[in-house]
């Protein structure tokens, strides 16, 4: 970018500022209702043009690798991060950044005016989730729709080629159906383009299976997902299977079938846990498979009110509340492995609660599944500036490599993602702490079946 052009979008966004002022500065009391609301309109409609500006810098950005020079996987992490936008907006941003130099069908209607920027992102979703469900090779030419055969059929279903076929069937249906159903034709573009064959149609429908876990604000989760019609019968059955009959003299909320059917799901999920063990399944570390609550000792004292004490956390990061954790610890008879820091933030234990080392020094390279518990625990995340990634799912690491004579103590270990890992291994970089416990916190953890004399 020349030196006038960076001047140039100066001098806009400063415009762009000087317009929010007396926008800011207008006396709404004077509106009517029907003049109120065409002005939020048209607001919202430069607020979408703002966005698709943003997307077509953000391309650009991500090739030439900024968000990497950043320290951040990817662009969606780059924005989480750097803009602190919510997951899902950071999501789309992205993606949309990725596919918008495919849409310029989608560009065009959107500049004259006919459909907003969430239709633009809406499609781009649709190309990019096509595009991962239906690489080149599935699609012979042989077996093309007529109405898309062309010279270049060998290609198969490339980006491109999807792009240019899927834009104009998700523009008309942006022009009859809602957002939320543009949003669904446009997670089913890829069956829409190639359905023909039952066999591929159930490939696609696998290959676009998902389950997005997360939680709001005030601390419920939410579950959102598609899956395969397999998948799905074993879920089913599953979820009935475990889920409480309807009980006449119970609240009439406790009775409801999407009430009963998450209880299901998660009595299913408690049995799992207590039998995974049998069934081979370990934690990264190699320790049994258990549920870890992070929390203060405030947590967990009884003669603090529930009400005031302040709320734990999964090694997830989910926050759970200080009630819910008292009554884990009611029903699961936990186990409680108290941490103690110093001033200065370090561990200050040389064993812990149970008697198991926590530094090994050269006699063992591995970490062991006790120094690991201690990461999740006085770690918010992954140790790399930026990065999202829970600890759980982190590699412990060497700060100094064990093959450059580092120690397997605490003070050298530090827990990475697999990207930053692989990363630090290539390039060395050294990452700064990133702690949310405070001294003298407690670790809950689930106890193995047989600590309860269920085994």
């Amino acid at each position: 970018m020349s030196s006038g052009s960076v001047a140039s979008a100066t001098s806009a966004l400063e415009l762009i500022r000087a317009g929010l002022t007396e926008l800011a500065a207008c006396d709404l009391d004077a509106y009517s209702t029907d003049g109120l609301g065409e002005e939020c309109a048209r607001i919202l409609r430069a607020v979408g043009e703002l966005q698709l500006e943003a997307v077509r810098r953000l391309a650009r950005f991500e090739a030439l690798g900024g968000p990497a020079s950043g320290g951040a996987p990817s662009l969606q992490a780059w924005l989480g991060h750097r803009c602190r936008l919510r997951p899902w907006e950071a999501k789309q941003l992205a993606t949309s950044a990725t596919r918008l130099h495919l849409l310029d069908e989608t560009r065009a209607v959107f500049e004259s005016g006919e459909i907003e920027f969430g239709d633009v992102a809406t499609i781009a979703e649709g190309v990019d989730k096509a595009a991962d469900t239906m690489p080149p090779d599935t699609m012979p030419p042989d077996t093309m729709p007529p109405e898309t055969t062309a010279p270049d059929t060998a290609s198969g279903w490339t980006p491109e080629r999807i792009a240019k076929i899927a834009q104009p069937i998700l523009l008309e249906a942006a022009g009859e159906v809602t957002p939320g159903q543009l949003r669904k034709a446009a997670a089913r573009v890829a069956l829409t383009l190639n359905g023909e064959n039952a066999e591929r149609r159930r490939a696609q429908i696998e290959r676009q299976s998902f389950l997005d876990i997360g939680q709001t604000m005030d601390g419920v989760g939410v579950l959102r997902g598609d899956l395969g019609a397999a998948d799905f019968a074993i879920l089913e059955k599953t979820i009935d299977a475990f889920a409480p009959r309807p009980d006449p003299g119970s609240p009439r909320w406790e009775s409801r079938p999407g009430h009963r059917r998450l209880k299901g799901l998660v009595a299913a999920c408690e049995v799992a846990l207590k039998t995974a063990g049998c069934h081979g399944y370990r934690e990264r570390g190699g320790a049994p498979v258990r549920v870890h609550l992070i929390a203060t000792p405030a947590t967990l004292d009884p003669g603090v009110p529930a009400v005031q004490a302040p709320p734990g956390r999964t090694e997830y990061g989910s926050v759970i509340s200080a009630t819910q954790i008292r009554e884990m610890l009611r029903r699961h008879h936990a186990i409680i492995s108290k941490i103690h820091l110093g001033p200065d933030g370090r561990v200050i234990d040389r064993f812990t609660t149970h008697g198991q080392p926590l530094n090994w020094g050269r006699t063992r390279r591995l970490f062991t599944p006790a120094q690991r518990d201690i990461y999740l625990a006085v770690y918010a995340g992954c140790a790399a500036e930026g990065c999202d990634r829970p600890p759980a799912w982190a590699d412990i690491d060497h700060k100094r490599a064990w093959a450059g004579g580092g120690r397997t103590d605490l003070d050298n270990g530090q827990p990475l993602c697999r990207w930053h890992n692989l990363e630090k291994e290539h390039g060395y970089r050294h990452y700064a702490r990133r702690r949310r416990a405070g001294p003298d916190a407690s670790r809950l953890r689930q106890p193995p079946p047989e600590a309860r004399g269920e085994g």
